[in-house]
């Protein structure tokens, strides 16, 4: 039986104009925004994908709708590609984004039972405006918007920024989709409502059985609905497995990094280089992109990117490991 959800060697690169005057002039670089990345989602798992911004976590997103076509590899859904199942108009209805803005990614002019029936008028238009209202309804209990009469004809500019989140999350599961990529949900929102709705993501997807790919920047909030990680840097993964695995036990130097900006904190950030602003022209044109903010980087780094099998819950992509464990097949 084929992956739930399969990418396997997806590559996408864009065109950059060296010059902001020179938009029409033919001076330009290719920026390689993914490269070459293989991962794979089981039904009802959540995967993070978690790494500072520019490192290509929503390009990622937007290839997996099918909103982007990769320049090469693929990507299977349900055995089927992702390319194919949008000319087929399959794909939409099964994967389901909810969005980083609260207040932008919904209709402002829209009522909350308008808003959340969008996904059931495009394609479910063969249901009655009762049957919709009735799915509309058990949306709205599930995201825990309730007394649900209350919000149906209320319009966002009237709730908190956590309740609009929820309605996203409502619109997002109205159909019951497969799977839910759910883009940095939780970063605009107040401290006190973020653990709220990842608990209400977590019970979603146990009580629906829908598989969610969380991406973050921030790895204080991963722990509390992930069940695998991988993190990328530059359109690379360079550290994937089981999510209490890595952040207990983290090996390449830029989880590291990113763990030193949160509360968590290790004893190697001796091993990475100052930090310094994160720029694609910069990174090195071939090996690993790390290589230049590495401490433990050496001539082997410059080589074609592998990934080493720790054990049977953790992969990293480090030269650094490549005598002690063998390269995953």
């Amino acid at each position: 039986m084929p992956p739930f959800l399969l990418l396997q060697n997806v590559s996408k690169s864009f065109p950059v104009h060296k010059g902001l005057f020179n938009i029409l002039s033919k001076s330009k670089y290719i920026r390689k925004v993914i490269d070459n990345l293989s991962l794979e989602v089981g039904q009802g798992e959540v995967l993070v994908l978690a790494g500072e911004s520019g490192s290509g976590k929503t390009t990622l997103a937007k290839l997996i709708m099918g909103s982007l076509t990769p320049d090469n590899g693929t990507i299977h859904f349900e055995g089927s590609d992702v390319q194919d199942l949008k000319k087929k108009k399959k794909l939409y209805s099964s994967i389901q984004m909810i969005h980083q803005d609260p207040y932008s990614s919904i209709n402002p002019y829209l009522k909350v039972k308008d808003i959340v029936m969008e996904p059931l008028k495009i394609h479910d238009k063969k249901l009655s405006k009762e049957e919709k209202t009735e799915k509309v309804r058990i949306a709205l209990s599930r995201t825990k918007l309730e007394p649900v009469n209350e919000f149906l004809d209320k319009y966002p500019t009237m709730l908190s920024g956590g309740q609009r989140q929820r309605v996203s999350i409502a619109r997002s599961i109205v159909k019951i989709p497969k799977l839910i990529i759910a883009d940095e949900p939780v970063s605009m929102l107040d401290i006190s409502v973020r653990a709220e709705i990842l608990s209400l993501l977590n019970d979603l997807r146990k009580s629906l059985n829908i598989s969610i790919i969380y991406i973050t920047h921030d790895l204080a909030t991963s722990r509390f609905i992930g069940d695998k990680i991988g993190i990328m840097y530059a359109g690379n993964i360079v550290e994937y497995g089981e999510i209490d695995e890595i952040l207990h036990n983290p090996l390449h130097p830029y989880t590291w990094m990113l763990l030193d900006a949160v509360t968590f904190t290790t004893n190697e950030s001796k091993f990475y280089k100052a930090h310094s602003s994160f720029n694609f022209s910069d990174l090195p044109s071939k090996g690993c992109k790390f290589y230049n903010k590495c401490k433990l980087s050496f001539d082997d780094c410059t080589n074609d990117l592998q990934q080493f099998n720790i054990n049977r819950k953790h992969a990293v992509s480090c030269f650094y490991y490549q005598n002690i464990v063998p390269k995953l097949n």
